[in-house]
């Protein structure tokens, strides 16, 4: 037999019942930037996928920002304040963003600092969260693969004060676990520079309003909203325990319908998101290489893990 794919994540059946019960604080590798001014918060509405205007202060809204042809840049998180907001975004999109915003948004309407130096963020997965000083907190605005957003200059005393109110300090990798569940796209993998938001369970997600106002990109994405639909879509693949995919083509018979983006292995079960043509339907087994798998909607439930 073919040898298995090397996974993305792998967490042992303890290290998984751990992640799914556990109040777990989990660090994330994110470009950070701060936009104020009279003009900021309209700016960013002319961008962004999502409605930054309406939510409430406190939240973080998710969306993209696209290319005038619809084509996903990178997604983001957009967190109101009361004075402005936070971008967050894959730290590999940081000179690229800079770029974009000092194109994009007029120093006269906007002033945008970068602060992925000084600012770092935080998922907190498992439980309700409580505000702390020098903490800026935040809830989603919708669903999210966290239960609030931290942002905190000051990383030590974090994770202390974290501690002292019963949030487990958890790898980076648990972020990728918690997205895969949920069918969440990661820039990278499940999102390349030809991807469109209706192909990365953007609808899905929440995280395109088509009631708002003119945004870049928006016309290739309505148009396809209303009038058509994307021909490959992003679904989950499930495997039986023990079995692994051995090569990231999916296919049907003789034809490849799709490719695995990103594979876990969680405990003895594989599980993976893979951007599958439109016309494979839920539930049909494909192949990954030399193993079976079934074609699954997000969110992912795998049962009660088995602790070793």
């Amino acid at each position: 037999p073919m040898p298995a794919l090397v996974p993305h994540v792998a967490l042992t059946d303890a290290e998984f019942s751990a992640f799914r019960a556990e109040r777990s604080a989990i660090p994330v590798d994110d470009a950070v930037f701060r936009i104020e001014g009279a003009g900021a918060i309209d700016c960013l509405q002319g961008m962004l996928t999502n409605d930054v205007v309406k939510p409430a202060k406190g939240t973080a809204i998710w969306g993209a920002f696209l290319t005038p042809k619809g084509m996903i840049i990178t997604d983001a998180w957009v967190l109101r304040d009361e004075r402005a907001a936070w971008i967050l975004m894959p730290a590999a999109m940081r000179a690229a963003m800079q770029q974009l915003f000092a194109r994009s948004i007029p120093p006269r309407l906007a002033k945008v600092t970068d602060e992925s130096d000084s600012v770092r963020a935080r998922w907190l997965c498992g439980g309700a969260p409580t505000a702390h000083a020098d903490v800026e907190l935040f809830v989603p605005h919708g669903v999210a693969p966290f239960t609030a957003l931290l942002l905190t200059r000051d990383a030590a005393a974090t994770n202390a004060r974290l501690a002292q109110h019963g949030w487990n300090a958890a790898p980076p990798a648990h972020a990728d676990v918690a997205k895969l569940l949920l069918g969440w796209p990661s820039l990278g993998r499940e999102i390349d520079e030809r991807t469109l938001p209706q192909e990365a369970r953007f609808d899905e997600l929440g995280g395109v309003k088509y009631d708002k106002g003119c945004y870049t990109g928006q016309e290739t994405v309505a148009r396809l909203h209303f009038r058509g639909h994307a021909n490959r879509v992003l679904r989950g693949v499930c495997w039986a325990p023990g079995d692994r995919p051995t090569d990231t083509a999916v296919t049907d018979g003789e034809k490849v319908v799709g490719t695995l983006r990103t594979v876990a292995q969680l405990g003895d079960r594989s599980v993976a998101l893979a951007m599958i043509r439109r016309d494979v339907a839920l539930g049909d087994t494909v192949r990954a290489g030399e193993s079976e798998g079934v074609v699954v909607e997000p969110p992912i439930d795998l049962g009660e893990p088995a602790v070793a």
